[in-house]
């Protein structure tokens, strides 16, 4: 009960996420005695100190390398010419573009925020309504985190010591099947309303110049899909080629990233993989405290009484993470609820793979869904929609996502087709 009054006080007065796991940890093992608070600063350290880890900065250091160079422009000058000319083109262009920019941002603000910026002001030019476009917008911003290498992932196989390389392949379908559901929203959404279809003629030449200079831009991520897939690398070591590969191909293939601008890329990559780690850190000192104190343990005997079916034992499980997702952030959600539900994996014979997908696209889709749901807040403010609106216009699109994850959730081969096969 400290743990949770320190819990819920902190974040209502504003104290960074950070610091509120790290002083919930405090509470609770002050109060099983000073002595366990000799040990924080191991378990921070034990936390942190994992090979697995590196793979964040380097991801995000290549998504930078990869903006400057100018190939995200690159992809969407492709996805216009291939598909820009179909009723909805544009939004066809965005879930494509989504796809696309999934394997260099791996996160949901990030796609967000560039999404509003370049997708949304297009599909307002080409009389798309506000109200649907920027929910849309927001929606599509889903993928980035299912497509590899996504940032919950390598966070949740680190505090869950489960494989890189399998839940990267269990995440590659499910992106492609959010890219499949809205495409379904889309091609009826525009017969319905009767959406302009674009008449600039597009020739072979201009589609075979276009492919010809987004052809590193696609390569790239498919490169590191296939390496981590296939076991030619690990998470990290494609992390390091890619980041090499980029820097090279856009200093002096494209010419477009300078040295100048490296201190920008480099600064911008400290702070937001310095912010995730940071929350690693204190959330393996919370789950550490969880864990000796036998709280995921009575949790998932709790769970046991209600219902020893594995259906409904799931479908209680993702209403929980459903309604987490609305109140918390999914980075910090995943930190402290893997130490509560493995020993529920472990006992119902749940695969952690297919369980780490879930927990990842549940929290994911919670982005969307007030009162914290920093997605829809990051759409709201860079396409200037207000958040009302918003709110008001998101829910179909939660309703879609949602009814998605069950799919996933009852039907497990949906997405653990990819992993199993190159297991084998």
């Amino acid at each position: 009960m400290l743990m949770l009054a320190v819990f819920v006080v902190t974040l209502i007065i504003g104290v960074p996420i950070a610091f509120s796991l790290g002083l919930t940890a405090v509470a609770g093992l002050y109060s099983m005695g000073p002595s366990f608070l000799i040990a924080i600063p191991q378990k921070l350290f034990a936390t942190s100190n994992n090979y697995s880890l590196m793979a964040i900065p380097l991801f995000i250091m290549a998504g930078e390398l990869m903006g400057l160079s100018g190939d995200i422009n690159r992809l969407m000058d492709l996805a216009r010419v291939v598909i820009g000319r179909v009723r909805g083109g544009l939004a066809y262009v965005s879930i494509v573009v989504g796809v696309m920019i999934g394997g260099l941002l791996g996160m949901a603000n990030a796609a967000a925020a560039l999404l509003s910026t370049t997708i949304y002001p297009e599909m307002i030019k080409d009389g798309y309504k506000s109200e649907f476009a920027a929910p849309f917008v927001a929606s599509v911003s889903i993928i980035a985190p299912m497509i590899p290498p996504g940032m919950l992932f390598v966070i949740y196989c680190v505090a869950s010591n489960t494989s890189i390389a399998d839940l990267f392949m269990a995440g590659l379908p499910a992106g492609v099947m959010i890219a499949i559901v809205l495409s379904l929203i889309i091609f009826f959404s525009g017969r319905k309303h009767k959406w302009p279809v674009s008449t600039q003629s597009v020739s072979l030449p201009d589609v075979l110049v276009k492919v010809k200079r987004a052809a590193f831009s696609v390569l790239a991520p498919f490169i590191t899909v296939f390496s981590i897939g296939t076991g030619i690398a690990t998470p990290t070591e494609a992390a390091a080629v890619v980041c090499v590969l980029v820097f090279f191909v856009g200093a002096f293939g494209y010419r477009k990233i300078k040295l100048k601008n490296m201190l920008t890329v480099l600064t911008r990559t400290a702070t937001t993989s310095g912010a995730i780690l940071i929350i690693s850190a204190m959330g393996g000192v919370l789950g550490w405290n969880l864990s000796i104190d036998h709280i995921p343990q009575a949790i998932a005997h709790g769970i046991s009484l209600i219902s020893e079916n594995t259906l409904v034992i799931t479908l209680i499980i993702q209403l929980f993470l459903f309604f987490v997702g609305m109140i918390m952030d999914s980075a910090p959600a995943v930190m402290i609820l893997v130490p509560v539900f493995m020993p529920v994996v472990s006992q119902f014979g749940f695969d952690p793979v297919h369980f780490g997908l879930l927990m990842c696209l549940n929290l994911s889709i919670g982005l969307l869904t007030p009162p914290v749901g920093t997605v829809l807040y990051t759409t709201a403010m860079a396409t200037g929609v207000p958040t009302d609106k918003m709110i008001r216009n998101v829910w179909p699109w939660v309703g879609a996502l949602t009814a998605l994850l069950f799919v996933v959730a009852y039907i497990p081969d949906s997405v653990m087709w990819l992993p199993r096969l190159l297991a084998k």
